[in-house]
């Protein structure tokens, strides 16, 4: 085991975040039994930060590095949550003083088949075969779209396929209930934020879900906590309008006024050419007014519909058509249309779930039961974002010094490998959008007229082949 953490520090200097200090920053509130353990925990984060679509012995110095990893993930006083409690803390600091975030929610199946033997693993999907476990967190962002770190995660594991009747699943409570999800990852992402920051540093929080998050208990848990949400809308709910009119959400957007148009360029979807969808905005305020005899315990919340939808799609193209319920105001387009960007923002976590999986390759870990699967699990997440955040600041801020994510050794190796010669003593740092292009060829990015920026699988290869770039550079010098 490591007796200190002094090589946290031997390598800061000047200029972006290093590993190391980014490691110290995520893991500033862990709380282990010893410190032996906390130490080996940083060893670990580090050697994954360098290295994070490596396996443990890949990305572990050596052999003796690699077993002591495998012997902090076995052992029984460390748990999953010991983990996560400070990455959590780690992303609330870093909302302090903004005046809004967006936090992101949806679960994922983690399919640990090449570990389906791992004892504690449940059936994620039709096929008893499949083995896994499910994985639920809170990706904090921006308003521009630039994550900042995951105020919760939440794991779980099915002993078998849910077949739940109707009738005995609504009489069970909400946080009994898978969909109780929603609720806890609400709150807990307000309490990480209540925990970690005075009440003038706190940003104003909306919630954003995808169609199965559209849960009544939820909307009353956020009108609760005071926040925002923008949840797409799965049932048409009973309701009543201002003026007294009983009916459902679905219809009665649908017989409100319309509030503009717009034109928007749709994405490309396979087998499909780019296209332009001329879409109408609907949006209308409506009380939800539960049933009583089914649900006593529900209470009417005054909330708005947006209904954005494609009267007149292509043939044979399926037409856009979006439903979400929003605490927001949306009684003008340009509130409306707000709304709707702030759901766009929901794909963030798509992308991040594909950097876990594909970038840091969780699927292929092994270990031999579920408790230690979900404690690695917890450990490459926090990664996963960190390489969401260098790529997305390639196209938010594109001309910024690289300085503001590369160290001085980092960003003058990665010169000296392009231009085959080290940087003139005042050279000054290339931008942002510079050095992720050089970064993308040390991954193979091409940089075609057709290429684009560089994608996070091209990344992620790109930093670790310049996390050996710069220890030899740095070794050079000295």
């Amino acid at each position: 085991m490591l007796n200190d953490i002094s090589w946290l520090s031997s390598s800061i200097s000047d200029g972006g975040e290093t590993n190391a200090q980014w490691v110290a920053r995520q893991y500033r509130t862990l709380d282990l039994p010893d410190k032996r353990l906390r130490d080996r925990c940083l060893r670990i984060a580090m050697d994954i930060a360098e290295n994070p679509s490596g396996s443990f012995n890949q990305a572990s110095d050596n052999w003796g590095q690699a077993k002591a990893a495998y012997r902090f993930i076995e052992n029984p006083r460390l748990t999953a949550e010991d983990l996560q409690r400070p990455i959590g803390d780690a992303a609330a600091k870093a909302c302090a003083h903004r005046p809004t975030i967006i936090a992101i929610q949806d679960t994922t199946a983690v399919n640990f088949n090449s570990a389906r033997h791992a004892e504690g693993l449940g059936v994620i999907s039709d096929s008893a075969a499949t083995r896994g476990m499910f994985f639920h967190p809170v990706l904090a962002v921006q308003p521009n779209g630039l994550p900042i770190g995951l105020l919760d995660q939440q794991h779980w594991c099915r002993e078998t396929r849910v077949t739940h009747k109707a009738k005995k699943r609504a009489e069970r409570p909400i946080l009994e209930k898978e969909s109780g999800k929603w609720l806890k990852g609400a709150a807990n992402a307000s309490l990480a934020l209540k925990n970690n920051l005075s009440p003038s540093q706190r940003p104003k929080i909306i919630h954003v879900f995808d169609r199965e998050g559209d849960v009544h208990e939820a909307f009353e848990l956020i009108a609760t906590l005071r926040d925002d949400a923008v949840i797409r809308c799965a049932h048409s709910r009973r309701v009543i309008t201002p003026d007294g009119r009983k009916g459902l959400a679905h219809d009665l957007v649908r017989q409100s006024p319309a509030l503009g148009n717009i034109t928007l360029d749709v994405p490309r979807k396979p087998k499909e050419k780019r296209r332009s969808a001329d879409l109408c905005i609907r949006a209308i305020t409506l009380t939800l007014d539960p049933r009583k005899d089914k649900h006593p315990d529900r209470q009417p919340l005054n909330l708005t519909l947006v209904e954005v939808f494609e009267p007149d799609p292509p043939a044979g193209i399926a037409p856009l058509h979006w439903l979400l319920w929003t605490t927001k105001r949306a009684g003008a387009l340009a509130e409306a249309l707000e709304v709707m960007r702030l759901y766009t923002l929901r794909w963030k976590i798509e992308e991040f779930f594909y950097a876990l999986k594909q970038g840091c390759r969780i699927e292929k870990i092994q270990f031999h039961s579920a408790d230690r699967l979900a404690k690695v699990l917890s450990l490459y997440s926090a990664v996963a974002v960190r390489i969401l955040i260098c790529r997305d600041l390639a196209r938010l801020q594109p001309e910024n010094p690289s300085s503001d994510i590369l160290t001085d050794m980092e960003w003058r190796a990665l010169w000296t490998y392009v231009h085959k010669k080290p940087p003139s003593k005042g050279q000054q740092p290339p931008t942002i959008r510079q050095a992720v292009l050089w970064i993308g060829r040390i991954g193979g990015h091409l940089n075609r007229k057709s290429d684009g920026m560089p994608g996070l699988k091209t990344l992620w290869q790109g930093f670790q082949g310049l996390a050996l770039l710069t220890n030899m550079y740095t070794i050079s010098q000295n």
